[in-house]
């Protein structure tokens, strides 16, 4: 477990984080881009909270799975159905081959 000193710590209501909190700012979190005191009260948060360090658990899991798809290994029919899920969703799209 991580220890802060009291200067680390967030001193207001202001810097508390929520399980909300959690969810909306997870992707920064994770590729590092929060600032210091968020961070900072991003952990606290964890350190109490067993249901959100479960969701960072399976957020890390499936990037990690999700980055570790080739998209050569995806069945060619696979690819199709997603292509044309996607045409019919994005208006204007051309059909590709």
């Amino acid at each position: 477990m991580i220890r802060h000193t009291s200067a680390q710590r967030p001193r207001s209501r202001n810097h508390e984080i929520t399980c909300q909190h959690i969810t909306a700012l997870i992707l920064d979190y994770v590729t590092g881009e929060l600032d210091p005191q968020t961070a900072l009260a991003f952990k606290a948060h964890l350190r109490l909270c067993p249901d959100c360090i479960a969701f960072l658990s399976t957020y890390q899991k499936t990037v990690h799975a999700a980055q570790s798809l080739r998209y050569e290994s995806i069945p060619l029919q696979m690819r199709r159905r997603v292509r044309q899920f996607l045409r019919k969703r994005i208006k204007g799209s051309p059909p590709t081959r």
